[in-house]
């Protein structure tokens, strides 16, 4: 990536940044969204917003080849809502790992009832000890974006992939030759976002064959125009907090504009080990 497509603070942004913004915002995201704090799946358009959410991930499973008894590492795992869904619904053995000690407390109450199934630590993924050849499947849904540097976390998971493992990454795309994206990544702390063809590119290289791609937008932008709605009735909220709220708020619309111009797309990828 050259200087001149970094958001403008990407030299300064770090991964403590990152897991301070989830801290500060976990009571709006969990307000709004409950558990689950990634995009929904609108199929039919009359879901509600956790209806959604569990379409997404239910999709995201069929498309890695999800199995019972699998051992799963989603990572960016949020407050649980998806680790949560795996161990219930697939009986999965689920670790998820969080930069945010905030979300690690909400996802252990949240996955309380299976204590034998999943289990959570702090950290940072770029730098988390990742046991070799250990995990079935390796989730990133919507975490790979606060990465700074995915080429190299895409090597270590390769290595953390059992033979015949798979990574399942679902991300938001676009190209950071675009301004509105640059802006995009600026405001929701991406030190670079990347097209679907970046990604492929760049698992592949990691030594992954790709089994699945495809990229989603008309099926997922209702998740932003419910986040507007929402914003619009507690308008009078954002009046009295901090900067970084309103700022927020003007993220989303910048958002579903970059949806509805097509330069913006949600990719789902799903590559294997050898």
């Amino acid at each position: 990536m050259t200087a001149a497509s970094k958001p403008s603070r990407g030299s300064t942004l770090s991964a403590s940044d990152i897991g301070k913004h989830y801290d500060e915002f976990a009571w709006a995201y969990r307000r709004y969204w409950g558990n689950h704090i990634h995009h929904g799946l609108f199929l039919n358009g009359d879901e509600d917003p956790q209806q959604a959410q569990e379409l997404m991930i239910a999709h995201c499973a069929w498309r890695a080849g999800l199995r019972p008894g699998m051992a799963v590492a989603d990572v960016g795992c949020g407050h649980g809502g998806t680790a949560a869904f795996l161990a219930g619904r697939y009986s999965c053995r689920v670790l998820g790992l969080t930069i945010s000690r905030t979300q690690l407390e909400l996802a252990q109450k949240a996955c309380a009832a299976f204590n034998g199934e999943t289990r959570f630590e702090l950290g940072d993924a770029e730098s988390f000890a990742f046991q070799p050849s250990s995990f079935d499947l390796v989730w990133n849904m919507e975490s790979s974006e606060h990465f700074f540097d995915k080429p190299a976390y895409f090597r270590r998971v390769a290595a953390a992939l059992k033979p015949g493992g798979r990574l399942m990454v679902a991300a938001w795309c676009g190209s950071m030759k675009d301004e509105l994206v640059r802006e995009i990544a600026r405001i929701f702390l991406c030190p670079e976002l990347w097209t679907s063809e970046e990604y492929a590119r760049e698992i592949a290289a990691a030594g992954l064959k790709i089994v699945s791609r495809e990229q989603l937008a008309a099926e997922v932008v209702r998740t932003w125009d419910i986040s507007a709605g929402q914003i619009h009735k507690a308008r009078w909220l954002l009046s009295i907090l901090p900067p970084q709220f309103r700022e927020f708020a003007q993220g989303v619309e910048l958002i579903r504009q970059s949806y509805r111009s097509g330069k913006f797309s949600y990719g789902i990828l799903v590559a294997e080990k050898a």
